[in-house]
């Protein structure tokens, strides 16, 4: 509904993605961005630890678009 946040605990879903920390590669490993509510490519996998949300099944070259992400728990 308006204005109520939705969720997702396990499986594929679409985000919000933004390619502010480098274009995103199908496998790549996904963090939260600065931009409130959607998702960037970690760069460094080590340095994300506790703070990844997803593995990206889409690419995103450059801006923001909706791209679909496997949840990790």
């Amino acid at each position: 509904g308006e204005g109520k946040a939705l969720l997702a605990l396990l499986g594929m879903v679409l985000v919000k993605a933004t390619a502010e920390n480098g274009p995103i590669r199908p496998g790549g490993l996904l963090t939260t961005a600065s931009t409130p509510g959607h998702a960037m490519r970690c760069p460094a996998p080590p340095r994300c630890r506790g703070a990844l949300i997803g593995k990206a099944l889409d690419p995103l070259e450059s801006g923001v678009e909706i791209i679909e992400m496997l949840v990790m728990p």
